[in-house]
């Protein structure tokens, strides 16, 4: 309940309590209508009264005073907020600014408090933004400000953002320093390791409002940038949002003055590629633009060449222009002439060895330009194998394996390699699967690497890096409910070689694959390009697939329905001959019709749209 008090009585009800912030109020003799709420109680004071204001934030980098308005504010106690840490001096910094905010309030509550706030009221509060920043912040010319430029700056801040997020004519600086609040909060629930999805789509919202109020001819390609760096560090993935950003990036380099209207430095290519492949997104017009930009380049540096083509190559947007001018700045292919006596070139004009043949007689025919690392190595043998035998040199991976293996020979560079980054997190899975498919596809190249080189392999494959944590999802738990009902013994999250079997039977060897949209790019259904890497690996290793799509699974509506698409799922992987028969590779189970239920005799043979019997089935 709200209850209004005058100045006498409010004088009183405190001297009982112990809660004396609004002292200093009361004895000026004005008429202050106080709120009185379950944690504490505030003042409503009208915008215009400056001079209040002032008094109110004198002494902005007190301490005291930044709990006592905490307090207030959002009824957060003054023995979870930490205030002695030092301030940053830059205040553009998001991620110095987020570590900051993550070290003052010591509860992940106290956090998530604050952000519900802005999300339910609209407003952002600049007032506490600006006393976690630095003590004293730095002009263009590098002097120092005074306390009452710092003030006034609060009073401008508060004056400027009384409006909500919707208000209409907001100046572009204002929409920008909310997104950078924004983006401070995403990156302090990061550090403070909230995994909270519902409270990041709500603020991913917020910033598809705030983008949509820029102009069309906003320029500023360092805000687009930043938001990219964070998402790339929280690996969360938003549709909408990067649709917006996309374009108003393209936009950025459409309004460039150049002629060429391409993208010159290499940093924000990579920048680029990489929020691309975390976010799924393989057909927006942007990477058309980067694709030319490379092919345009002359001198390629080495982390353009590896890592463009490791992003290219993840996107199923490489092509056989494009590999070779990679290939050409990174290999010297030597004596190919008088080893294409006996056959022909391929499409790529590259001297593709067939991979059964004997490599050891043969293993300087490549020859590496640039000094590549093993992490190098690592992403360009997973690339060539994600893109397919027909994009693949032989030599060419020989010579890869051979650096890769030189690289770490002792255990002590495997573990400071695998532990050195962040970065090289995924390189032991990568690592893994490169062994898999060399043992399972290509057994007579595997056969014919040295000794020393399939052993080091095999240490890397055995190496204990801890606990693999795997996410526990939602729509494998659906699927897993389904088979316990039907009676079917299987185990969930099962990792082998380094890949994820979703569902593996105890008594059939059929793997069960749970496809979400995280595994498809986004507005397709074409699995990535990586899942598709693994299904061949998973095919060769002998074990039958049965695919459940969650954009059929989840039009089911009815639970016989999905039963029965279960049941006949497994019969068709476990006895057809589809599987395993390259010229019906890629067939699927037809879609259900799932309204089904209002004819419950229905027949067998129209329980599927082009339902055929596998007994009339022509091979």
């Amino acid at each position: 309940m709200i209850v209004s008090y005058t100045s006498v009585i409010f004088k009183r009800w405190s001297q009982k309590n112990d809660k004396i912030i609004f002292k200093k109020f009361i004895n000026n003799g004005k008429i202050l209508h106080q709120y009185v709420f379950k944690r504490g109680f505030s003042n409503v004071r009208k915008h215009d009264d400056i001079e209040e204001q002032k008094k109110c934030i004198m002494n902005i980098n007190d301490n005291e005073k930044i709990t006592e308005y905490i307090q207030k504010e959002y009824g957060i106690s003054s023995n979870l907020i930490d205030l002695s840490i030092t301030r940053c001096s830059d205040k553009n910094n998001i991620y110095e600014l987020s570590n900051i905010w993550n070290k003052v309030f010591k509860c992940e509550k106290s956090l998530c408090d604050i952000i519900n706030k802005y999300i339910k009221t609209n407003k952002m509060d600049y007032y506490l933004h600006i006393c976690l920043e630095s003590e004293k912040e730095n002009d263009i010319n590098g002097e120092s400000v005074s306390k009452v430029d710092n003030i006034d700056n609060a009073i401008k801040y508060i004056k400027e953002n009384n409006c909500n997020i919707s208000s209409i004519g907001r100046p572009m600086h204002d929409i920008e320093n909310e997104i950078k609040n924004v983006l401070v909060y995403i990156m302090a629930m990061f550090y403070k390791k909230i995994v909270d999805f519902h409270i990041l789509s709500l603020l991913s919202e917020k910033l598809i409002i705030l983008l949509k109020k820029l102009k069309k001819n906003y320029d500023n390609k360092n805000l687009i940038f930043t938001i990219f760096e964070v998402y790339n560090h929280v690996k969360v993935m938003n549709d909408e949002l990067f649709l917006i950003l996309f374009d108003i990036l393209n936009n950025c380099y459409e309004i460039n003055p150049d002629e060429d209207k391409l993208i010159d430095n290499n940093e924000e290519i990579l920048l680029i590629l990489k929020t691309l492949y975390n976010q799924k997104y393989k057909n927006h017009i942007i990477v058309d633009k980067i694709i030319e930009s490379i092919k345009k380049k002359n001198n390629l540096n080495k982390d353009l060449l590896v890592n463009s083509l490791f992003y290219l190559s993840l996107l199923s947007r490489m092509d056989y222009m494009l590999l070779n001018k990679m290939n050409d700045e990174l290999y010297d292919v030597l004596d190919v002439e008088e080893n294409d006596e006996n056959g022909e070139n391929g499409e790529n004009g590259e001297n593709n060895m067939d991979s059964d043949k004997n490599v050891e007689k043969i293993p300087h025919e490549v020859k590496i330009k640039l000094d590549l690392t093993s992490v190098d190595c690592t992403k360009l043998i997973y690339s060539y194998f994600i893109l397919g035998e027909d994009y693949i040199n032989w030599f060419v991976i020989y010579k890869l394996l051979l650096k890769l293996c030189n690289d770490l020979k002792n255990e002590t560079d495997i573990n400071l390699l695998l532990n050195k980054t962040k970065e090289n997190k995924n390189m032991h899975t990568n690592i893994c699967i490169i062994r898999s498919y060399l043992r399972y596809k290509k057994r007579n190249f595997y056969d014919s690497l040295p000794k020393y080189v399939k052993k080091i392999l095999k240490n890397i494959y055995i190496l204990d890096v801890g606990e693999k944590k795997i996410k526990e999802r939602k729509f494998n738990e659906k699927v897993s409910w389904h088979l316990k009902k039907l009676r079917i013994p299987h185990i969930k999250n099962v990792y082998k070689s380094g890949i994820i079997f979703d569902i593996l039977e105890k008594d059939k060897r059929l793997v069960w694959l749970c496809f979400s949209y995280h595994h498809y790019y986004v507005k397709t259904i074409d699995l990535t390009s990586e899942k598709l890497l693994q299904l061949d690996i998973i095919k060769s290793m002998n074990y039958k697939i049965a695919k459940i799509h969650y954009y059929q699974f989840s039009r089911m509506k009815a639970r016989r329905t999905r039963f029965e698409y279960i049941r006949m799922n497994r019969y068709y992987s476990l006895r057809d001959r589809r599987n395993f028969d390259d010229q019906f590779e890629g067939w699927s189970l037809p879609y259900i019709n799932w309204y089904h239920k209002k004819n419950k005799n229905v027949h067998i043979s129209n329980y599927f749209y082009n339902y055929t019997p596998v007994s009339e089935m022509q091979y």
